[in-house]
């Protein structure tokens, strides 16, 4: 009589693939994306004092610098929106894994990604209008346009979102073994940061601080290796 156990072997005797990790490499992509856009987009701001109460010199500055660098922002915002969303589903899987059955931290830590996600979208929206309001500056009312250009300056840079994900990260991390631990203490620095900006009246710093953390974590999650990088799918 046979003791030993059976090993099954499902899908015609091959073995099941291992899950990829192409969700980290959406974080470093979102993170690098966003990045770049707040960067290129910062740089429209005019040297002249007089565009802060003059809405004609404000736009002038954007009109010398031409739609089509505007046009980069948009797209890279919004590869930003859609590579979050990617690494944020991929991320809670990771952490379902790890973390007991029934814990929030997986669903917190993807809600994060969302929010940024949805931020970028919105703001991308006068993203458009100034850009078609640059190319028809002549006819367009300064005043509007630029009402835009400051939402457009705002809204897609408000990442304060994210600070719920790198904290779900930093206490999975630290907690269950679900990420490098160097990465959950350094989420614990990031969380407090990206948190205090969002609370503060400079939230559209949180942008560029969570968008260097991305890239720290999409790059953990890529080139962790051993037994728990198994557990850490994609």
């Amino acid at each position: 009589m046979q003791t030993e156990p059976i090993e099954v072997q499902r899908d015609g005797g091959r073995a099941p693939l291992r899950p990829g990790r192409g969700w980290a490499a959406a974080g470093v992509l979102a993170g690098v994306a966003g990045f770049a856009a707040m960067e290129v987009e910062s740089r429209f701001a005019p040297d002249d004092p007089a565009a802060n109460v003059d809405a004609a010199v404000l736009v002038e500055g954007y009109v010398q610098h031409g739609p089509g660098r505007l046009a980069v922002v948009l797209a890279l915002f919004v590869a930003a929106a859609f590579a979050v969303v990617v690494f944020g589903a991929g991320l809670r899987r990771a952490l379902a894994v790890q973390c007991p059955a029934g814990s929030l931290v997986p669903d917190v830590a993807a809600a994060g990604t969302l929010l940024v996600a949805a931020l970028c979208l919105v703001g991308s929206g006068p993203t458009t209008e100034v850009f078609f309001a640059l190319l028809h500056a002549a006819e367009s009312d300064p005043d509007i346009t630029a009402s835009l250009v400051r939402t457009m300056d705002t809204l897609p840079w408000v990442w304060g979102g994210l600070a719920p994900t790198v904290a779900a990260v930093a206490y999975a991390a630290l907690r269950h073994g679900a990420a490098p631990r160097w990465l959950g203490v350094v989420s614990i620095v990031f969380a407090l940061l990206v948190g205090g900006l969002a609370m503060a009246p400079l939230q559209y710093l949180a942008g560029m601080v969570g968008a260097v953390w991305l890239v720290l974590a999409g790059v953990a999650y890529l080139t962790t290796r051993g037994a728990r990088a198994g557990t850490m799918p994609a």
